[in-house]
Parts: structure tokens; C-alpha cells; sequence
């Protein structure tokens, strides 16, 4: 039986299963080169434990919310949970490379369930006007645990073997399941008909014949890859071409936390005063920058982790301001069916980006020439999307 929250009480709980998600991932980045090592295996094949679980990511936020739609969204959040702890076991226990995978597809598919679930839990509470600001209230609370996950995960693996991350996920997952199951409400509106399978494909189809939403898919694509891409090969690259420990990587990761944490906490201050378009074209244009810079700087033979992760901290919070307001448009064009709206653009942002992780596993490590490289262009890509749908992401919303 739940017990009824404050406002601010829901906050923290929806942002504790929101960073669940990135927080798996964050732990498991810096053991990377270690389970390479450990496995005698290539960097592509050892990303596969990475973008295949990106891939069953993104089907779980396609699954997750039309269920949350269909069964409720406690229903969703407590599955989810569920199997995110079989997942982190099967990992934990995983002898050999294909096992692994199976366990981080499974966990990444139950972990989806936060993210799709908290979005829709947002939709069924406020306003549209309030969206977009929430959504990044909630981002920003969850960042401040996803920041020292790498750093924890670097110095679990560095003392007790890189299953113990594994561990450390089944321990926090099981006391925000159980806080889930004591106080997390139905949020779902009393007497609404779940819509069917064929309802929720229908509105699936109709928001991706939007060029609005069809824009939004994109410019959150581009956003997803150019980060994934940076968190999943910066781990070799620190030391493959910079020569440092894996558990350096959790310290220079903090900036690229903070930036991203930055950003969402000035989408509110700067919407006062501005209209959506100009805080996406803002958050595209630093995120470019940032891409440059750091490109540049590497270009000119400074190879201090910080000529790369200070650029990239600006990139990310240029990030940070531009994608709640994204996903907020996308998400509002179907009020009524918010579940199928969030699921759809999170599937396909991750589908793309996971698509890109792979892609890059068969480029070197031994430089960040081609992890900057691909930066830099997927943000001019960004940038152009915004010259082919013109204010899209303020379509409605202004």
C-alpha cells in the first residue's frame, strides 16, 4: 500500500529511479578497459556490452510507456525494478563476454522503466507550461547521484574486481524498489480506458508523420550520440593515449556532470525571459563550441585530460539546456497518451545513438582524434537540423 508523498518527497523518489539507469551505466564505464583486459577481447566487442544494452535501453522505452499507459505506472516502475536486480545478478555471475551482454541488455531493459515512467508521472501531474521546467528539476536532482558513480565504480573495480559494481547495483536498486513499492502513488487518471496495441501504434505513427516531433527525434538523437559516443570511449582513451589509471576517468567525468547539471538548473531562469527556440539554439550553439574547442586544443598537442574534459563540460551543458525542452515538446504534442510519446522519441534517440556507439568501436583509442572528430560533426549536424525545422522545438509550446 503506498503512502501519500509531498510534492518534493516525489521529486527525490522519481529522480532515484530516473538515475538508476545512468548511474548502471556510469559505474560500469571505467571497468571497460579492465573487462577488455580481463576477457582478452577487442574494444568492439567489449562495447557490444555497452550499445547492445543501449539497444534493449531504447526497446524498453518503447515498452515501458504504453504498460505504464495500459497497467498504471506503479505497475511499470516496480517490474522494471524487478528486472534490472536479475539482470545485475547475471552480470555479477557472467563467465564469459556473451553472458555479460545478456545481463547488461537485461538490466538496461528494466533500468528504461525510470526514465519513460517519470516523464509520463510529470505529463499526469502538471501543466504543459510547467513541463519542461520540472523535467529538468528532476534531471538535475538525479545528475547529482549519477556524478560519482564513475568514481565509485573506478574504485570498487580497483578493489574488488570490476563484478563488484554489479553488487553495488543490486544493493541500490533493491532500497529504491523497496521505497518504490512503500510510497511511489498511481499517478495514472482514475477511469481513463488503457488504450490497445493497435491505439497506442496508431499514435505512434501520427506523431512520427509530425515534422515537429520528426525534428525533436533527431535533435535528441544528435544529443544522445554525441554524449554516449564520449562517455563510452573516453575510458580507453584515458588510457590507451593519455596514459592515466581507469580510476582517473571518474574525477574528469565530474565535469561533464556538473556542465550537463548546470544546464538543466538555468532552463528555468533563462525561460522567464526567453521562448524555447532560443534556449535550444543557445544549447546547440555551446554545444558546438565545446565540440570545437576541445578538437582544437587536442589538435594543438595538449594532452592534459582537463584540454578535453573542460570543452566537453561546456558541450554538456549546452546539452543540458537543450534537451528537456526537446523532449517536453515531443512528449506534449499527445498529453493523452504521454507514455507513448516519451517511449517512442526515447527509442529512437537511442536507437541512434547506440547505433554510433558500435560504429566507433572499429576506430583507434590510442587518440581522441576520432571521439572528438565525430563530436564536432554530429554537432554541426545539430546545429543544421535547426535551419531544416525552423523553431520546431518551440512549435506550441511558446
Amino acid at each position: 500500500m503506498s503512502q501519500p508523498l509531498s510534492d518534493r518527497a516525489l521529486l527525490l523518489l522519481l529522480a532515484a529511479v530516473t538515475a538508476l539507469g545512468p548511474i548502471a551505466t556510469n559505474l560500469y564505464l571505467p571497468v571497460l578497459p579492465l573487462i577488455r583486459e580481463h576477457f582478452g577481447a577487442s574494444v568492439a566487442e567489449v562495447q557490444s556490452t555497452f550499445s547492445i544494452a543501449l539497444v534493449l535501453f531504447a526497446v524498453g522505452l518503447l515498452f515501458w510507456g504504453p504498460f505504464s499507459d495500459r497497467y498504471g505506472r506503479r505497475a511499470a516502475v516496480l517490474s522494471g525494478l524487478s528486472i534490472l536486480v536479475i539482470g545485475a545478478v547475471v552480470g555479477l555471475v557472467a563467465w564469459s563476454l556473451p553472458l555479460l551482454v545478456v545481463g547488461r541488455a537485461l538490466q538496461a531493459f528494466g533500468t528504461a522503466t525510470g526514465m519513460v515512467v517519470a516523464r509520463a508521472i510529470v505529463t499526469d501531474l502538471y501543466p504543459t507550461e510547467r513541463m519542461a521546467k520540472t523535467l529538468a528539476q528532476l534531471t538535475m536532482v538525479a545528475v547529482l547521484g549519477n556524478m560519482l558513480a564513475p568514481v565509485i565504480g573506478g574504485y570498487l573495480a580497483a578493489g574488488f574486481g570490476w563484478r563488484s559494481i554489479f553488487v553495488a547495483l543490486v544493493v541500490a536498486a533493491g532500497a529504491i524498489g523497496f521505497a518504490a513499492y512503500r510510497h511511489l502513488p498511481e499517478t495514472r487518471r482514475a477511469g481513463t480506458v488503457p488504450p490497445s496495441g493497435r491505439d497506442m501504434l496508431a499514435t505512434g505513427w501520427r506523431l512520427l508523420r509530425r515534422p515537429m516531433f520528426v525534428g525533436c527525434v533527431l535533435q535528441s538523437g544528435a544529443i544522445y550520440a554525441t554524449f554516449l559516443v564520449f562517455i563510452s570511449l573516453a575510458p580507453y582513451v584515458m588510457v590507451s593515449a593519455l596514459g592515466r589509471p581507469p580510476t582517473e576517468y571518474g574525477f574528469y567525468y565530474l565535469l561533464v556532470a556538473i556542465g550537463y547539471f548546470f544546464g538543466n538548473w538555468s532552463v528555468s531562469r533563462l525561460q522567464s525571459r526567453h521562448d524555447l527556440h532560443w534556449v535550444v539554439l543557445n544549447g546547440v550553439l555551446l554545444q558546438l563550441a565545446g565540440a570545437v574547442a576541445a578538437l582544437g586544443f587536442v589538435a594543438l598537442g595538449l594532452r592534459h585530460p582537463l584540454w578535453i574534459f573542460v570543452p566537453v563540460a561546456v558541450l554538456s551543458y549546452g546539452q543540458g539546456l537543450a534537451l528537456p525542452n526537446v523532449i517536453a515538446t515531443a512528449v506534449s504534442l499527445e498529453p493523452q497518451n504521454a507514455g507513448v510519446g516519451s517511449s517512442t522519441i526515447g527509442f529512437l534517440q537511442m536507437l541512434i545513438g547506440s547505433a554510433c556507439v558500435q560504429a566507433m568501436g572499429i576506430f583507434p583509442t590510442d587518440t581522441p582524434f576520432p571521439m572528438l572528430t565525430f563530436a564536432v560533426v554530429v554537432c554541426f549536424l545539430a546545429l543544421a537540423l535547426l535551419w531544416v525545422f525552423p523553431r520546431v522545438e518551440a512549435g506550441g509550446r511558446s
